[in-house]
């Protein structure tokens, strides 16, 4: 079995920002030669995520919506987290869209089902952040 790692970077232009990674973890998968496999694509950062979706304007508003109803940033003084910094809700927009994904890999290609892609989620944005693609298998 072979294994494969590259990280991809992002500076994010917002706080909150949902980029679609699809295109870049295809050219690490193609970059590692691994025909069958897996292919896990994981957040480096405690304020990021990493999840599968499909590319619909309409369903990201959705999305930042209901996240920011369910863990608002403001008030920041809400969260007791918030006494060392002011990003408690991003730690809990992590929590709740996930860490990683594990897609699988056949014939050399990202194995996904109809509409879905990979996106990489920032809840804490502005500075530069980082996603690991690991791939592994023959």
């Amino acid at each position: 079995m072979k294994s494969f790692r590259e990280y991809l970077w992002f500076n994010t232009e917002s706080r909150v920002q949902l980029i679609n990674i699809t295109k870049n973890v295809e050219a690490v998968v193609k970059k590692s030669k691994i025909k069958e496999g897996l292919c896990l694509v994981n957040a480096m950062h405690i304020t990021a995520s990493v999840f599968i979706n499909d590319d619909e304007t309409g369903l990201h508003h959705d999305y930042k919506k209901w996240l920011e109803e369910l863990a608002p940033h403001q008030p920041i003084s809400q969260y007791e987290h918030n006494g060392f910094e002011d990003n408690a809700d991003a730690h809990l927009k992590r929590q709740i869209m996930g860490r990683e994904v594990v897609v699988a890999i056949t014939s050399g290609e990202l194995d996904f089902g109809p509409w879905e892609q990979i996106f990489y989620g920032e809840f804490d944005g502005n500075r530069k952040k980082r996603v690991l693609v690991k791939v592994i298998g023959e």
